[in-house]
């Protein structure tokens, strides 16, 4: 029913060419907090914080104004050689929910520098969550540097790279690999913006380079949450998001061995609830 009902909301808006969001001006009022501004607008935590520099998301200060998206959502600036089937792997989500969201059609065209808003309904539809491995993709990208030893990009000099480069747009979604608490969110040398996550397993995962981030130290978050977006912060050559995967005590491991077959990045769902690969 509520496919069905999201499906006849899409067509309106194509038809018409009315914008398929607003953005709200909200004032905090005295004893705010942010779980309870997402709840009256239905939207999650994350996309407040997406949307604001809010440094001590606790702190809310009565007076002060943060903006957001209604219904919803989030965006994306397009670059230089997008295309709106590329934007929409980014979120994991279908072309043609997010074509009908902007009132565009296969044969329209886009630029750089235009914005294009993806309904928080449609983002990670096409997520696949394996049963046999312990996390999901964090971002759609192409893997540009493994883990293990390496000439280091900058030094010039060999040394151990703990963890997976996948390499996205400035601005692309970086998505939680797995559900846990977030313990960690901020500068930390040359991992630049970074934020760790402690999972339900025991074991951990970060996400560096960031250019913001989405989340709060001690926030609780979903296999999929929105946590930040990629950037090219700390000791980086481009954008990127380099992920880690490390036990309780901080040793790292390969995180090919965690995530699933690379094909699986991005999948299309059947009617029958089966996937089938749709890019990679």
């Amino acid at each position: 029913m509520k496919q069905k009902l999201l499906l006849i909301f899409l067509l309106v808006v194509f038809v018409l060419q009315i914008p398929a969001y607003q953005l709200i001006s909200y004032k905090v009022k005295p004893g705010d907090t942010l779980y309870n501004i997402a709840r009256d607008h239905g939207i999650n935590i994350s996309t407040i914080l997406d949307f604001n520099n809010i440094n001590n998301p606790r702190n809310l200060r009565a007076g002060s104004t943060i903006v957001f998206p209604q219904p919803d959502g989030l965006f994306y600036t397009v670059k230089p050689g997008d295309s709106m089937a590329y934007i929409a792997k980014l979120f994991f989500a279908p072309v043609d929910r997010l074509l009908a969201a902007n009132s565009m059609s296969s044969r329209d065209l886009i630029h750089p520098g235009q914005t294009i808003f993806v309904p928080g309904s449609i983002i990670n539809m096409y997520q696949y969550i394996p049963v046999s491995r312990a996390y999901r993709w964090p971002v759609y990208g192409l893997i540009s540097s493994y883990y293990g030893w390496r000439t280091h990009p900058i030094s010039r000099e060999m040394s151990f790279h703990s963890g997976l480069d996948i390499a996205a747009p400035q601005g692309a979604p970086i998505f939680a690999a797995g559900s846990g608490v977030v313990t960690f969110v901020g500068d930390n040398g040359g991992y630049g913006l970074m934020v760790e996550l402690a999972h339900d397993n025991g074991m951990k995962t970060r996400y560096a380079h960031m250019s913001h981030i989405s989340v709060y130290e001690g926030q609780r978050v979903l296999t999929g949450s929105l946590i930040g977006r990629i950037g090219s912060t700390g000791l980086s050559t481009g954008p990127h998001l380099h992920f880690e995967v490390l036990d309780s005590d901080y040793r790292t491991f390969d995180p090919l061995g965690h995530l699933p077959a690379r094909d699986l990045m991005y999948v299309v769902s059947t009617h029958d609830q089966k996937t089938s690969a749709g890019g990679n």
